[in-house]
């Protein structure tokens, strides 16, 4: 079987890689209140601050733009902001939208 491949794609992105990467690391180091990880999905927990919240929901925005084959969530959950980001589909074992196409 013929399966599409999975990759980012930043060429239409308002930013750069290096200035996504930054962005990620300033979020992380001012803002994560946690993590937790399964086998199908990484939650971020950030804590609830209107500013946080903005930025979150902007660069969420922006990575699935970027990386449509994950499927991300955001919810206010207590006094954090959740973000889970669905890598592998349970059922399947690839990423969520994936398709696997037979060979012609």
């Amino acid at each position: 079987m013929n399966q599409s491949r999975v990759a980012c794609d930043m060429s239409t992105a308002p930013d750069t890689p290096e200035e996504r990467a930054a962005e990620y690391q300033h979020l992380f180091a001012t803002a994560l209140s946690g993590r937790d990880q399964t086998e199908q999905s990484v939650t971020f927990r950030f804590r609830a601050d209107p500013v946080v919240d903005a930025q979150v929901r902007s660069l969420a925005a922006r990575e699935q733009a970027c990386c449509p084959f994950f499927h991300i969530t955001l919810n206010g959950v207590d006094d954090q902001l959740w973000w889970e980001t669905e890598t592998f589909d349970a059922a399947t074992g690839h990423p969520p939208g994936w398709v696997v196409r037979p060979s012609v």
